[in-house]
């Protein structure tokens, strides 16, 4: 039976109910909250075995090819979540190895498979090799020590977690309508061998997050408060972020609309996060530069942003999200700038750095962000309120790089005045703009930042990124949102 909900506009059911909302991601509270638990069976390797399959592997292509490259996972998820109408627990499993070799005329090949067993894996030697090949002499280094990593919680553990995430608005207002609250956990353990190296390393992703929605007359408002990380489920708390999403979701906003205008505009650390983000996957890798439009702008004037302007990308951070040490190339993590004090210097996957990525660790290799840091500044962020706006809850940016437009959506809009809070606040708008404008127009950064998590599915698996962000301050076109 399907649970329901009563407001005052009649009843209907939580999947039309989080529809109308357009929750991102709703369909993970669904499948997490039906209230059972799913648990995908497979019998566990054991470690040595897996490195065993790995360096055999490995020794056969290199009797065959010049290079070799053996790439395996072992990744488990694990999604906890409760809303207003019951809870549950999701569990799944996937394990996948990639060989990749290159021929002596320069040819890369690559053979994916989803059987990470010595039979599994024998078989895609074969399928590159085309026979059986005597393994060739390979001296491989000595192993690794095991990776460590946190406990994952059992079921109750898990599931008192993420009660304890709504804890602090047990007497909700009655115009909240929808509450939820989820603990996504992505548990990967990754080899990495090659005749040259032997690399295990162990990622505990982990991502916190509430949803709270509420009627505003006609029109209902959605706000989010979420927290990811790489570590232990207790590191990190969403804390006060979950009232404040109560409270943005129960705010009154100001009636009407207002025509288009060019102003200042201060973004939060979200939307600051959406526009750096969309540009970095935009320009800032090799994948991009080959594209003719950003290939232009590499090779003309490098100077892309205000001097204020430092962005790296750096996997190393500790705790970050999208962290790792070492890439899907089985390249060792290191810091990588981008852009300083306004200038391009960089871009991922050049020089030998890093940065071969793949979905899941068995998706399609290309260059991609990790965990992005647009340098903070030495002010507080409200000393760069002036007149114009103060854009919050950033949602999505879409950036064209043929065109260099750029269109950032965002929760609210509140009107400032000689650097003071007006209590006019605007509910969904857009900043719009170019990136080169937007980038440029840069005359103030904070101190104070956060960081933005993102987990997209890519042709079912999944791609982890982060972004370290202040408060900008810039100049850009704001609107209402526009309606498809």
């Amino acid at each position: 039976m399907k649970a329901r909900v009563t407001y005052a506009r009649g009843v209907i059911d939580r999947r039309e109910l989080l529809h109308a909302f357009g929750i991102a991601g709703a369909s993970t509270i669904l499948s997490a909250c039906r209230g059972g638990t799913r648990v995908v069976e497979h019998k566990p390797q054991v470690r040595d075995e897996v490195r065993t399959w790995l360096r055999d592997a490995v020794a056969k292509l290199a009797a065959v090819y010049p290079v070799v490259h053996v790439l395996a996972v072992s990744r488990r998820r694990t999604t906890a979540g409760v809303d207003i109408v019951g809870n549950g627990i999701s569990r799944a499993r996937r394990d996948g190895v990639v060989l990749a070799v290159r021929d002596r005329d320069g040819l890369w090949r690559e053979h994916v498979t989803s059987e990470l067993t010595a039979l599994g894996v024998a078989a895609a030697v074969r399928a590159l090799a085309g026979r059986d090949p005597r393994p060739a002499r390979v001296t491989f280094p000595a192993p690794p020590p095991r990776p460590t990593a946190p406990a994952i919680p059992d079921e109750v553990a898990l599931e008192k977690r993420v009660r304890a995430i709504t804890q602090g608005d047990a007497e909700m207002n009655s115009r909240i309508v929808y509450a939820a609250a989820l603990i996504d956990l992505d548990d990967a353990t990754v080899w990495s061998i090659s005749p040259q190296h032997d690399r295990e390393q162990r990622l505990v992703r982990v991502r916190k997050r509430a949803i709270r929605a509420a009627w505003a007359g006609t029109r209902p408002v959605v706000a989010e408060a979420e927290r990811g990380w790489l570590g232990g489920v207790d590191d990190f708390d969403l804390g006060a972020k979950v009232q404040e999403a109560t409270a943005a979701a129960l705010l009154l906003t100001t009636p009407g609309t207002f025509d288009d205008i060019e102003a200042d505009v201060v973004l939060d650390p979200s939307v600051t996060a959406n526009l750096i983000d969309s540009g970095a996957r935009a320009i800032f890798t090799t994948s991009a530069a080959r594209r003719p439009e950003v290939m232009r702008r590499l090779a003309g004037d490098t100077r892309i942003a205000a001097s204020l302007v430092t962005l790296v990308d750096d996997p190393t951070v500790p705790n970050a999200y999208g962290g790792f040490d070492f890439d899907d190339e089985g390249q060792v993590a290191a810091a990588q700038m981008l852009i300083e004090e306004g200038r391009i210097v960089g871009v991922l996957g050049d020089g030998g750095k890093g940065r071969g990525r793949r979905p899941g660790h068995v998706g399609p290799i290309e260059a991609a962000p990790s965990h992005l840091r647009l340098a903070a500044g030495t002010v507080a962020w409200k000393t760069l309120r002036g007149n114009g706006f103060l854009l919050e809850g950033g949602q999505q940016a879409v950036f064209d790089p043929t065109t260099d437009r750029v269109v950032i959506s965002a929760a609210r809009a509140r009107v400032l005045q000689n650097g003071a809070d007006t209590g006019r606040v605007f509910a969904d708008v857009e900043l719009v703009g170019t990136m080169a404008s937007l980038l440029a127009g840069v005359s103030g950064i904070a101190k104070e930042t956060e960081v933005v998590s993102y987990r997209e599915e890519i042709d079912g698996e999944p791609r982890w990124r982060s972004v370290e962000a202040p408060y900008v301050r810039t100049r850009g076109v704001v609107r209402m949102r526009r309606r498809a």
